[in-house]
């Protein structure tokens, strides 16, 4: 596929995630009795606009984000219909419903996906390798259901192969379920290494699973599960990054997002490119609920602060102390990204 296609269309499926995102808040802001000034995709200079109603409708030069314009989200407004005016309730539904919006697209994305498959495999053992065959496999024998390892649960077959490789290099706590029980390995030794299945050589953990037959609502359970898989890799994703075990410079920003995307579109893998979709769409609805100062977690969490102040004090905190601290967050937001974008345009050049 020409590579202007390709960047094409993985530009159009981002800035699809941030319409979809944006028009989460402005549904339930226009539902919630909330006057929205602009709805905008894309930022920098305006393509386009018009209005209809009390709402301008704009798309930008870049597709790096978008917005909903609230009034009185950012300053204070004596309008009725203002953001900061809406009761409580109101405000944070509006403020979690982008996020809520990007999980749906990335669910259904999935169950599209999922939805013609004939056979899928549960986490349960169907053979061990070759050198496993007599003596087990420390501890794990055929016909075991792997439901955890080191406290993380298994959802889909392909969890154990994460987890295992994840958690490389240390003893594993595993728990699987044998003819009904429970049973705890601690201290679990296992490796990669070059082994046998029916005298055929492969390098794994000598391990098979157990197909079966699969049904629409087995590949709709698979789909959330899938959905739930990758909020978990975003999850591992921040404790690696403020752990130190992995830096700023891996972090993408829209450029290498797009990057990886017109990649999987050139290799006209459309499933991993839909797949991919999908993953993004539920990160960016993950990361966007970190309650961060201009982000739509940081706005709940000073909702909440509010609540709590008001609560016990009766005094309400100055909306203008929410706008600087979410100002100087947005400004240090900027930062971040002319950074990262900086390191993907070098990457790619490289």
């Amino acid at each position: 596929m020409p590579t202007f296609v390709s960047v094409l269309l993985a530009v159009l499926a981002f800035g699809f995630l941030v319409a979809a995102h944006e028009f989460g808040h402005f549904i339930v802001a226009k539902l919630s009795g909330v006057q929205v000034n602009e709805f905008a995709i894309g930022m920098g200079p305006k393509l386009f606009s018009f209005g209809k109603g009390e709402t301008r409708y704009s798309l930008r030069l870049f597709p790096i984000g978008g917005f909903c314009a609230m009034e009185g989200e950012d300053a204070e407004s004596e309008n009725p219909r203002a953001f900061t005016r809406a009761k409580a309730w109101k405000r944070f539904l509006i403020l979690i419903a982008g996020s809520a919006m990007n999980l749906v697209v990335g669910f259904l994305i999935l169950v599209f996906l999922l939805a013609p498959s004939e056979y899928t495999t549960e986490p349960v053992i169907s053979s061990l390798a070759d050198e496993y065959g007599e003596t087990g496999l420390a501890g794990i024998e055929a016909g075991d259901r792997i439901l955890k390892i080191n406290g993380e649960r298994v959802y889909l077959t392909r969890d154990i192969a994460v987890l295992l490789d994840r958690y490389a290099g240390s003893p594993y706590e595993i728990v699987l379920k044998r003819n009904g029980e429970k049973i705890t390995l601690r201290d679990t030794i296992l490796e990669k290494k070059d082994l046998h299945f029916d005298g055929e050589e492969f390098h794994g953990y000598g391990i098979r699973y157990q197909p079966v037959r699969s049904s629409f609502f087995v590949n709709a359970r698979d789909a959330v599960y899938s959905g739930i898989d990758y909020v978990r890799l975003v999850r591992f994703s921040l404790a690696d990054l403020f752990s130190g075990r992995a830096g700023v410079r891996d972090m993408s920003g829209p450029v290498g997002i797009t990057s990886v995307m017109t990649e999987v579109v050139s290799s006209a893998d459309y499933l991993s490119f839909f797949n991919l979709v999908a993953f993004i769409s539920i990160n960016l609805a993950v990361m966007n609920l970190l309650p961060l100062p201009a982000l739509d977690g940081g706005r709940v969490l000073f909702l909440l602060v509010g609540l709590l102040v008001k609560l016990f004090t009766k005094k309400t905190i100055p909306y203008k102390w929410e706008g600087y601290v979410h100002l100087a967050g947005l400004g240090l937001f900027i930062i971040l990204i002319v950074y990262v974008t900086v390191n993907d345009i070098i990457r790619l050049v490289s």
